[in-house]
C-alpha cells in the first residue's frame, strides 16, 4: 500500500511562544511516536535545531520582529509552494493559522486555534490584525480543513469563516519532554512556596484579578512567605497597558518582594516552575483551550481556573473554579487551597485522571482520523 504523505509546516517554531510552540512541539512527538504506518509525515524544518536558534524569539528589537514576518510571509507564498511542487504530498498541515494560497493538489489542514482575532480587535494593533487576519483568509475555501482545538473554539470560529469549510476540532496532548538538565538554569531563584501562572500578558488573561486575589491572601500571617510567580513573555504579545497597571498595583502595594515577573522563560525554567509551585491559577476570561491547564495536571499541580466555558470543557470537575473576574472569589479559593491538603490531592488525583483525554496517540489520531475520512470521501 502506498503511503499516505503528510507535510508538516513548522516555520513558525522560529518565533512562536507558549501556546504555538507547544503544539508544535506535540505535533512532532505525537507523530514519531505514534503516528500510522501507513502515513509518511514531513517536516519543513527541524524544530530540534530551531530550539538552539532564538534570534526570532521574543525580541525586544521591533526591526528583527518585522524582518520575521517578512521571512514569513515569503515562506508562506513563495517557497513553501515550491517546496509542495517538489515534494507533492497528499497534505499540507499549517498549525500556525496561515496556509499559503497555492498548495496546487496538496489538501490544506489549517490550524485556528482560536477566534480570539475577531473576539477581541483592541487587544491588537489595527493594521497588524488585519494583515494578519487577511493572511488567513487567504488560505482558507472550501476544500480547506480548519482544525481547532476545543469544540468551543469550532463554535466561535464558524462565526467568522466560511460556512462552506469543514471545521472541526481534536484536543491538544501534552506530555513530558526531555529536559537538558545541562540548561537548567533560572532567571530568578526559586521561592519554596509560591502560586504559578505562566503565560502572556494579554487583557485577556485578567492577571490583575490574580495579582488583587494573592495581595488579598498577603494580609494573612499564615501567608507570610508565599510568593506568586507571573512567569511569561512581556514583550511578544504582551500588552503595554497591563503590564503597566500590574507593575504600578506591585509598586503601590508594597508587593515588590513578593511578586516576581520572570517574563519569558524556556522549556527548562518552566520545567522548574511547575515542579516546584503550590498550585496553578488560570484567570483568563477567554481562552481557546489553555495548555498550561494539562501542563499543570502533568506536574500533578492542583489548580484553579475562572469559569468560563472552555475551562469546564477541558477540565471538567478537576480543578476549583472562581467568579471570572472577581478578585475576592479568587482570593477565597486560592486560600481554601492553600489550608485544604486534603482538597489539593483530591484535585491532583482528578487532574491525573482527566489528563488522559489528552494523550499525544489522541492527538494524532484525531489528525489521522480527519485524513482517513477525506480519502474516503
Amino acid at each position: 500500500m502506498k503511503k499516505v504523505k503528510v507535510f508538516i509546516d513548522v516555520y513558525y517554531y522560529k518565533a512562536a511562544l507558549s501556546g504555538i510552540r507547544t503544539y508544535i512541539t506535540e505535533l512532532k512527538l505525537a507523530s514519531e511516536k505514534y503516528g500510522s504506518e501507513n502515513i509518511e509525515y514531513i517536516f519543513s524544518h527541524d524544530i530540534d535545531k530551531l530550539s538552539n536558534n532564538e534570534f526570532y524569539l521574543n525580541s525586544k528589537n521591533q526591526l528583527i520582529r518585522w524582518v520575521f514576518q517578512f521571512n514569513y510571509l515569503m515562506w508562506k507564498q513563495v517557497f513553501l509552494p515550491i517546496k509542495l511542487l517538489k515534494l507533492k504530498p497528499d497534505y499540507l498541515i499549517c498549525p500556525d493559522y496561515v496556509a499559503p494560497i497555492f498548495s496546487f493538489k496538496t489538501k490544506r489542514i489549517t490550524v485556528i486555534h482560536d477566534s480570539l482575532f475577531w473576539d477581541y480587535p483592541n487587544n491588537y494593533s489595527s493594521i497588524w490584525r488585519k494583515y494578519f487576519i487577511s493572511l488567513i483568509n487567504l488560505g482558507i475555501d472550501n476544500k480547506t480543513q480548519i482544525i481547532t482545538t476545543s469544540n468551543y473554539s469550532k463554535k466561535n470560529i464558524i462565526k467568522f469563516i466560511n460556512k462552506t469549510t469543514l471545521i472541526d476540532y481534536i484536543y491538544q496532548s501534552f506530555g513530558n519532554i526531555f529536559i537538558n538538565k545541562s540548561n537548567l538554569t533560572s532567571k530568578i531563584k526559586l521561592p519554596k512556596s509560591y502560586i504559578l501562572h505562566i503565560g502572556s500578558f494579554e487583557k485577556r488573561k485578567d492577571l490583575i484579578t490574580l495579582v488583587k486575589a494573592f495581595h488579598v491572601i498577603k494580609k494573612q500571617v499564615s501567608n507570610k512567605k508565599i510568593k506568586l510567580v507571573l512567569a511569561g513573555a512581556q514583550i511578544v504579545n504582551g500588552n503595554k497597558k497591563v503590564i503597566k497597571q500590574i507593575k504600578s498595583y506591585i509598586l503601590n502595594n508594597d508587593l515588590e518582594n513578593e511578586i516576581l515577573l520572570p517574563n519569558y522563560i524556556t522549556k527548562e525554567e518552566a520545567h522548574q516552575y511547575y515542579k516546584n509551585a503550590l498550585l496553578y491559577v488560570f484567570p483568563s476570561v477567554d481562552e481557546g483551550f489553555g495548555i498550561p491547564i494539562i501542563e499543570a495536571f502533568s506536574y500533578s499541580l492542583p489548580i484553579i481556573c475562572s469559569d468560563i466555558p472552555v475551562f469546564r470543557e477541558i477540565a471538567n470537575e478537576s480543578v476549583s473554579y472562581f467568579n471570572k473576574g472577581n478578585f475576592i472569589s479568587l482570593s477565597e479559593k486560592i486560600q481554601t487551597l492553600i489550608d485544604s491538603k486534603d482538597l489539593r490531592e483530591e484535585l491532583i488525583k482528578k487532574g491525573n485522571n482527566q489528563l488522559n483525554k489528552f494523550s499525544r496517540k489522541n492527538f494524532i489520531e484525531g489528525f489521522e482520523n480527519i485524513i482517513i475520512n477525506w480519502n474516503e470521501k
